[in-house]
């Protein structure tokens, strides 16, 4: 079991059974990365988390569906219609797995939102923006790897 931070609904944690990609509640200790459960038309919990022994592996996770994230790249674009696209792309190029999805509500307009409010708002593009680069993705296994105290 790895033990997750709900993105969504800070103070919540979450156990994920990484072979079936099955959650269960859990209480508090160390966590090791990010659940995102699934909202309207999703069909699985999302997870970004760090696991293993040694050096450790980057997980991305989709229900059962797992991926090693130095071996793939992911993208995160927008469509005209508001629909967002987050995909998974493996070592040869082809596209391992899509999700469409709406865009998250913002809320009423606020002058103030911004990148920040806007990734807080979409873990998927949180994700994509997390695993950009090299040095991005280490930094956030090693963080992962230490465990910290759910937000």
């Amino acid at each position: 079991m790895t033990r997750l931070s709900d993105y969504d609904r800070h103070g919540r944690v979450w156990d994920l059974d990484p072979g079936s990609g099955l959650l269960s509640p859990a209480s508090g200790g160390g966590c090791h990365g990010f659940v995102h459960l699934p909202g309207e038309g999703e069909q699985a919990a999302a997870a970004l988390y760090g696991a293993g022994e040694g050096t450790g592996t980057l997980w991305l996770q989709f229900g059962a569906r797992r991926w090693d994230c130095a071996s793939v790249s992911v993208r995160q674009a927008s469509s005209a219609d508001g629909t967002r696209h987050f995909s998974v792309i493996g070592s040869g190029g082809a596209t391992e797995f899509e999700l469409p999805y709406a865009a998250p509500d913002s809320g009423p307009f606020d002058p103030a939102y911004d990148w920040l409010d806007e990734l807080a708002d979409d873990f998927y593009l949180w994700v994509a923006d997390r695993l950009a680069t090299a040095a991005s993705r280490q930094t956030l296994l090693e963080h992962f790897r230490a465990g910290f105290s759910a937000p």
